[in-house]
């Protein structure tokens, strides 16, 4: 669900064209698993599919393995590191050969040590991140059958299974890996999308476990708590934000609500901008055109005219309906009354004479 910018712009040309095809260790996927039924709460950890009768493994010798896997993982930064740097001087030719020598690494460490955890994530997370999806989450199976409680693993076949179409096997998977790691923002963030995006096939799928209005609310509780983990990380909030488009029922007033704090959090231009037109198709919903324009007016930079004319557009549509415009009353100033300046006996001054000190001094 989540890939690498970096990689989604070449990966597909050359790995999914069977560049790879017989130098990745064999690895099986394991069958479809159907999601637990009458869960009202997110399943926790055991509900993941761990075998029956665990397998008795030999024991590893760690010390040697974890070494080499050390080298094979700062090879493997390196080569990354390096590529990205290049920037235009990229050399797709090195970089694939430089790839398949450390495929060619992993498969010769986890032949000798084939049970191996570490290395079997180390390399499911390599493989799916070069575009290998389906090699990458086989050994994550395998490694989720070794050991059932590494977070980032549950996290990867949650992926796996989005990815190939089945959400009812990925919501299992984010669940486990939140109820193994509840402090990490990502894990919420995937389960939050993964009901915005795969809502009909929840709805379809278990009618007697879902209704539109408690996926809406899961979801949305879903993103909100990746934002309160990552107070200081705005990507985690925008999302949230972009959550109210995403309820059936219309929370259009905190949603004005939140863009306009949000707006407080970021930096002049653009980024600001941004929060405004949202707050102008929220205004729009709450009908109140004239306020919304007034906020859409604000809105300058060229690089947002695409996304402020299609708010434009909303509010326009809204008109040619006759829809009554409900914006506030400008709020006129009142003048403020001339305020007296309060008399101050100054201590230096003595006090004047008047009629009656005198009698009361002669008599």
């Amino acid at each position: 669900m989540i890939l690498s910018r970096f990689f989604s712009t070449f990966a597909p040309a050359f790995l999914l064209a069977g560049v790879f095809s017989g130098c990745v260790a064999f690895a099986e996927l394991p069958p479809g698993i159907a999601a637990p039924k009458g869960a009202d709460a997110p399943p926790p950890a055991q509900f993941v599919p761990v075998p029956v009768k665990p397998k008795q493994h030999p024991q590893l010798d760690t010390e040697k393995a974890d070494r080499e896997l050390r080298e094979i993982v700062a090879a493997q930064n390196t080569i990354f590191a390096e590529a990205e740097a290049a920037g235009a001087n990229f050399d797709r030719d090195s970089f694939r050969s430089k790839l398949q020598q450390l495929t060619h690494r992993y498969d010769k460490l986890l032949r000798m040590n084939p049970n191996y955890v570490p290395g079997c994530v180390a390399y499911g997370l390599l493989l799916d991140k070069i575009g290998m999806s389906r090699e990458g989450a086989a050994f994550m199976y395998k490694a989720n059958e070794l050991d059932d409680k590494i977070p980032v693993v549950k996290n990867q076949l949650g992926n796996f299974c989005a990815e190939e179409g089945r959400p009812l096997e990925a919501y299992i998977f984010y669940n486990a890996a939140i109820a193994l790691a509840p402090q990490e923002p990502l894990y919420y963030h995937q389960l939050g999308t993964l009901l915005a995006e795969a809502r009909d096939i929840f709805l379809k799928e278990q009618p007697e476990m879902w209704s539109r209005s408690t996926i809406d609310q899961a979801m949305q509780a879903a993103f909100l708590q990746a934002t309160e983990l990552t107070p200081g990380d705005w990507r985690y909030a925008y999302r949230y934000g972009l959550s109210f488009y995403d309820l059936q029922t219309g929370e259009w007033e905190a949603a004005l609500q939140f863009w306009e704090v949000f707006e407080t959090k970021l930096k002049p231009g653009i980024e600001q901008q941004v929060c405004r037109i949202h707050q102008a198709k929220a205004l729009g919903q709450l009908r109140r055109l004239k306020d919304a324009q007034i906020k859409l007016d604000t809105v300058t930079a060229d690089e947002l005219l695409t996304q402020k004319m299609s708010a434009v557009l909303e509010i326009d549509a809204l008109r040619k309906k006759g829809v009554a415009d409900q914006s506030e009353p400008a709020k006129e100033e009142k003048a403020e009354p001339q305020k007296t300046a309060p008399t101050i006996d100054k201590p230096d001054e003595a006090p004047k004479e008047t009629a009656s000190t005198r009698e009361k001094e002669e008599s």
